[in-house]
């Protein structure tokens, strides 16, 4: 029993300790599991992308082709891709619309909308001469902003050759590509000018007769007879400096973010 008892007594701790240590360590593993699966929780949280029905309040102002195409891309989860299309009055190497309104677009869309931009320095018809809708084609856009040319054409084209060549550019386009939709815009006013505004209202008249959605962004830039039209044009009075496509790019904005 001397001896017994003593050893006895030890095995006892030493079976004690090994159960509470195994314990302690199943105690930990568990804390460490629940932290790992908080951390991943949070993740999960951080790294979700946008909410449907959230986005689809900021289509208030799109046409309704537009705003059904936009909830098909969004349920097949592609972007949405809009490309502005027109003459360099829609920018230059300094400012540019097409990247001005990715820019805001993004900020609230997030990657469901993607938004390019094609300029060209040609008139209307040099553009339907070379075929210059098949890069419209080609980029499988699913809408189009596109100003016609008409500030180009100036002069230069007669307005119903100025208005064929939309047409002809429009149907090119669409009979490629079926969902691909068209919103037309005029190009930037411009001080004092005179036969040009008349070109603008009958493209305005063309859009209406066709039932093509058109922007009419004339309306924020001051009246073109006045001093204050030069402050947002370039040296040359011929395309907007950066104040002018301020006025341009916010008109933008303002569509294409609208709540319901």
């Amino acid at each position: 029993m001397k001896v017994f008892l003593p050893t006895f007594i030890i095995l006892a701790c030493v079976v004690s300790l090994v159960i509470g240590n195994i314990h302690w360590n199943g105690k930990i593993s568990d804390a460490s599991v629940s932290q790992t699966e908080q951390k991943s929780t949070k993740g999960e949280t951080s790294n979700s992308s946008p909410d449907n029905g959230e986005l689809v309040k900021y289509i208030g102002n799109w046409p309704k082709a537009s705003k059904d195409l936009y909830k098909k891309r969004l349920a097949e989860g592609k972007p949405f891709k809009i490309l502005l299309v027109g003459s360099n009055s829609l920018g230059n190497e300094g400012y540019n619309l097409p990247d001005d309104l990715a820019d805001q677009l993004k900020d609230v869309y997030g990657d469901t909308v993607h938004v390019d931009g094609l300029l060209y320095d040609l008139m209307s018809s040099q553009f339907v001469l070379q075929n210059k809708q098949n890069d419209l084609i080609e980029a499988k856009a699913d809408l189009i902003l596109f100003e016609p040319f008409t500030l180009k054409d100036n002069g230069n084209v007669a307005i119903e050759d100025s208005l064929g060549n939309i047409t002809t550019i429009i149907e090119d386009v669409t009979a490629a590509n079926k969902e691909t939709q068209f919103i037309l815009q005029p190009p930037n006013p411009l001080y004092n000018a005179t036969y040009y505004p008349n070109q603008v209202k009958e493209l305005e008249k063309y859009a209406k007769d066709k039932d093509i959605p058109y922007l009419n962004h004339w309306s924020n830039w001051p009246d073109q007879a006045s001093d204050k039209m030069i402050d947002v044009l370039n040296e040359g009075r011929e395309i907007p400096n950066e104040k002018g496509y301020k006025i341009w790019s916010l008109y933008l904005e303002e569509f294409f973010i609208k709540q319901f």
